[in-house]
């Protein structure tokens, strides 16, 4: 179990394009994620399928949203911070993952954010981190 490598990743990132990114949303970003995204920039781990803290099972991460595509960045998701939500990833429909900064804004947990879907099903619990869910990937 657990992430093997990444596939697909786009330019590394400096630490400037990181920091500009944190001051848009108004959170400090975790340092696991940080790490992983300064080399996997956009990248689609391989294994790239886990289970959620709530017994959904079989969901999958498609890719780490990119900082830097010209089409799709982080910067367009900007408005999630309103509920103190980063999203940082996608499955392949579209739906996200999120960093959930609502109870702890110094460690915030993964959720899975439903976009289709409204209410109490919007948004579904995942795991405490962004290492968690990494270690959590199986094929």
């Amino acid at each position: 179990m657990g992430l093997k490598k990444w596939l697909f990743s786009d330019e590394s990132l400096d630490e400037q394009e990181i920091i500009e990114v944190e001051r848009l949303f108004g959170f400090k970003l975790p340092d696991d994620y940080k790490q992983c995204i300064t080399k996997n920039n956009g990248g689609f781990p391989e294994p790239n399928t886990f289970d959620c803290d709530d017994g959904r099972i079989e969901a999958v991460f498609n890719d780490l949203i990119s900082f830097t595509d010209k089409d799709l960045n982080i910067k367009m998701f900007s408005e999630f911070s309103t509920q103190k939500l980063f999203p940082f990833a996608r499955d392949p429909f579209g739906n996200l993952l999120c960093f959930d900064y609502n109870d702890n804004a110094d460690s915030p947990k993964v959720v899975f954010y439903n976009c289709e879907e409204t209410g109490s099903t919007l948004i579904t619990p995942v795991c405490q981190s962004f290492t968690d869910l990494l270690d959590r990937l199986y094929s």
